[in-house]
């Protein structure tokens, strides 16, 4: 219960700007379009275009590839843009740390100099020929 409590007061400064947004801004548990091609992912939150994926890790050096490309995943699963997603980020829960990066520059650091909308596009198509059996080596 303690932890619990530590993370709440944790919360508080980061999260402040979050609450004043308009309910339609502050998505929790978002469902993106090309989820069921994956069988079915939602995010923790989109609030006011940040793609945010809480975790509650007491060691955050141990956070890496697998949480940033289930980032990544998410992002490109928004097919159509429904969210507007402009930024990504994780919220530390245990360290009350909040780290952003703006969706042009994530996508730079894991190695793409794409636009997201083609990013977007590839994606739906890869996944589509997988599911028809069709994928192109």
């Amino acid at each position: 219960m303690i932890d619990i409590d530590q993370q709440m007061r944790l919360a508080d400064s980061p999260f402040a700007a979050f609450r004043t947004l308009p309910h339609a801004n502050r998505v929790c548990g978002p469902v993106f379009a090309g989820s069921g091609d994956i069988g079915g992912a939602d995010a923790d939150y989109i609030l006011g275009g940040l793609l945010l994926d809480c975790r509650a890790t007491k060691d955050p050096r141990r956070l890496g590839r697998e949480e940033i490309y289930q980032l990544a995943g998410y992002l490109l699963l928004d097919y159509d843009d429904q969210f507007g997603i402009n930024q990504v980020g994780l919220y530390l829960s245990r360290q009350g740390g909040l780290i952003t990066w703006q969706t042009a520059d994530f996508l730079r650091r894991l190695g793409t100099s794409a636009p997201l909308p083609q990013l977007r596009t590839q994606l739906r198509q890869h996944l589509h020929e997988a599911a028809r059996g069709t994928t192109s080596g």
